[in-house]
């Protein structure tokens, strides 16, 4: 309802993890790089957790994209784990993932024999296969964290088959320390925390820039109050700007004050 307006493409501010907006922070940017260490390098798990809303869905979102169009990686993306006592649906939807087909009565022996069989014809062809579960502090059955665990022992004598990254809230990292045996196979961890205030004002203007265009819309004082009322989180600053924008347009503003992100918040 507002490009026209403020002479945007498209709208800067929705909160879907679209890789072209990621924002490459401090943190972000760490994160990314140990992320495709831990890929390119096999070294079996990575755990990373932060805040709800810190950007860590677009962050893998980001990563995929990266790692589908070198074209050397097999992808199986969980974004939903609610097997609750139930882990052959959890082995089904990896399989699923990997466009490998079973049936409901598929016993959970075959279910991990097929995923073998398919991590080592990925191996055969060049590629390293990747597991990703995001939102894995919602997993409530233990015994799914064993079948995590089962499958980093699918390896060769010089290598590992499967790359496992855990994604979640901080509460996940508890969990996985719960399962020593787990723990101990998660070779690198990283937590995000929310952007800065510099960081935050580069965040805004990064998404506009991505959007359409470089022209100052939100005033060093607008930018302040967003900080303040967001705790730096990408996706309150998001929700912020967003009602802002709107909001300019609407009021026939050239730019957004912190009188608007005052009344909007």
């Amino acid at each position: 309802m507002y490009l026209d307006y403020w002479e945007l493409q498209i709208k800067p501010f929705d909160n879907t993890p679209d890789p072209k907006f990621f924002f490459f922070g401090r943190e972000h940017e760490e994160a990314f790089l140990r992320l495709v260490y831990t890929i390119k390098e096999n070294k079996g798990a990575f755990l990373l957790t932060g805040e709800y809303g810190c950007g860590k869905t677009t962050l893998i979102r980001t990563l995929i994209q990266e790692c589908i169009f070198s074209g050397n990686f097999e992808m199986a993306f969980l974004g939903n784990p609610v097997w609750k006592d139930n882990p052959n649906e959890f082995l089904k939807d990896i399989l699923f993932e990997l466009e490998k087909e079973v049936s409901v009565t598929t016993s959970r022996s075959e279910l991990l024999r097929m995923i073998g069989d398919a991590l080592m014809q990925n191996a055969a062809s060049g590629k390293n296969t990747i597991l990703i579960i995001d939102e894995a502090q919602l997993i409530e059955d233990d015994k799914i964290f064993e079948y995590i665990r089962l499958l980093l022992n699918y390896q060769l004598d010089d290598r590992n088959l499967l790359t496992i990254i855990l994604v979640g809230q901080p509460d996940l990292r508890e969990k996985v320390m719960n399962f020593p045996q787990l723990d101990q196979r998660v070779g690198i961890k990283y937590h995000l925390h929310t952007l800065d205030r510099e960081e935050t004002e580069q965040y805004i203007l990064h998404r506009l820039k991505v959007a359409g265009t470089e022209k100052i819309i939100f005033e060093q004082d607008a930018i302040d109050e967003i900080y303040k009322s967001s705790f730096g989180t990408p996706r309150r600053i998001n929700n912020i700007c967003d009602l802002a924008l709107f909001t300019g347009s609407q009021k026939g503003l050239k730019e957004i004050n912190s009188k608007i992100i005052n009344a909007v918040i």
